[in-house]
């Protein structure tokens, strides 16, 4: 029975060791926390790179329900995104920061 658990270990640092070196990667740097959606303030962007390709990614993390997503971008679309934010808030100024006004019940879309 000893052996079991050496030869279970064993495979579950294997497995682990698998998992580091196909979806890996290093903390480089991440934002300040930032409530979002009424949760409480969470980093919201992180710069990774990943090992095993030598590559650099941001992270966006955003919540949902209970939960979180997780959307990787290259440095390229993490630009782009970027860009596409400060043309939004150029555009839509400080309206683009309030909250969203609910509709009347009678103009919601649906019966």
């Amino acid at each position: 029975m000893a052996g079991d658990w050496s030869d279970l270990t064993k495979r579950v640092a294997r497995g682990l060791k698998e998992v580091r070196k196909t979806t890996g990667s290093e903390l480089v740097a991440e934002s300040q926390p930032v409530p979002l959606a009424g949760r409480i303030a969470e980093p919201v962007i992180q710069h990774r790179r990943r090992r095993a390709e030598g590559t650099h990614r941001f992270v966006l993390i955003l919540p949902f329900g209970e939960a979180e997503v997780r959307v990787e971008l290259d440095p390229k679309d993490y630009a782009a995104l970027t860009r596409e934010m400060v043309r939004f808030w150029n555009e839509q100024g400080p309206e683009a920061s309030k909250p969203p006004v609910p509709l009347p019940e009678g103009e919601a879309g649906g019966e």
